[in-house]
């Protein structure tokens, strides 16, 4: 099974993980995920509460007939006020969690399917590559998918090109930088200064330059990890021989996954040509609100994807086996 353009599987060397080691970190990965949906879950309702209360709070003002109108002194009142400000802000946080978990838990179990559907081996500092709160040195960045040498060699060219406008003051005479230093950060790079005072560029260990690095625009366009193309994924699961219902499960999972994302990109688009019309269209709003609210979904359909996978994933290995 070939994946063409994606790192879902390492070729580099390093530590394989045992059946055990895998089915540990997906039994962990499935807690942490249901965990941070269900809080964000928590934090949506309380939200909503608060939304509520604050709208009676406003009716009983508008009808109360003291204190005169002018400057208002309520404790109360604005106590509700902070309260619903964080419980936004909360909400909003809570939302990225969710987002950068998912993407975590879908990548790992497409990884672990994957490989034991090709016969390849997983190595932990693959497994670990997307984790959200971790960083990696420069021994361990080595270990996962290189950086393609053509990206490398363009950022390098962008770089240089925007250190020697600033140095010999070109922008002065209205030459644009090129943004070398945002292009390396796309691909998980980062300059860096050499004590001669030298600027170069370095393979980036933070989390969010890992997930640029491995899923590249699906990452940065749509916050989604760069999967097996479901049509793909369906076909050599049925070319290893298995199971009708396993094929069906993983296939619907997957096809929910990409008819959220497609519903993303459609919403993404909609927007664009409505901020290109003069007029404000009710029609395409309401298809616009329908699309987001299909788009936001996907988190869910990610770790459902990625329980549907881990789930099935015992049954792969038996067909490995035999």
């Amino acid at each position: 099974m070939r994946i063409e353009g994606s790192a879902v599987l390492t070729a580099t060397p390093g530590e394989a993980m045992s059946d055990e080691a895998i089915d540990h970190v997906l039994h962990a990965l499935t807690g942490a995920a249901d965990r941070i949906a269900a809080e964000y879950a928590a934090a949506v309702q309380l939200r909503q509460v608060l939304y509520e209360s604050d709208g009676r709070s406003a009716r009983l003002r508008a009808a109360e007939t003291w204190p005169p109108p002018g400057l208002r002194i309520d404790p109360l009142e604005s106590l509700g006020a902070r309260q619903t400000l964080l419980a936004e802000e909360t909400a909003e946080k809570l939302e990225d969690a969710v987002a950068v978990f998912a993407a975590w838990y879908a990548d790992v179990a497409a990884c672990a399917v994957v490989a034991q559907l090709v016969g390849a081996r997983l190595t932990p500092v693959r497994v670990a590559a997307a984790d959200p709160y971790t960083h990696m040195d420069e021994h361990q960045l080595a270990l996962l998918p290189a950086i393609p040498e053509a990206d490398r060699e363009l950022a390098e060219l962008a770089v240089w090109m925007d250190e020697s406008l600033a140095d010999a003051r070109l922008g002065d005479r209205g030459l644009t930088p090129v943004g070398g230093r945002d292009f390396a950060a796309e691909i998980g790079m980062t300059v860096r200064r050499t004590p001669d005072g030298r600027s170069v560029l370095v393979q980036d260990g933070w989390t969010e330059a890992r997930r640029r690095r491995l899923w590249g625009r699906m990452w940065l366009d749509h916050q989604m990890p760069l999967l097996p193309p479901t049509g793909e994924l369906v076909r050599a699961l049925n070319e290893a021989g298995a199971e009708p219902g396993t094929v069906e499960t993983i296939g619907e999972a997957s096809r929910a996954v990409d008819a959220a994302l497609g519903a993303k990109i459609r919403a993404h688009d909609l927007n664009t040509r409505m901020e290109e019309l003069p007029d404000d269209i009710p029609a395409l709003d309401a298809e616009a609100v329908l699309l987001w609210r299909q788009a936001d979904e996907l988190p869910h359909l990610l770790i459902a994807y990625a329980r549907a996978l881990t789930d099935h994933l015992p049954r792969l290995r038996l067909l490995r086996r035999g």
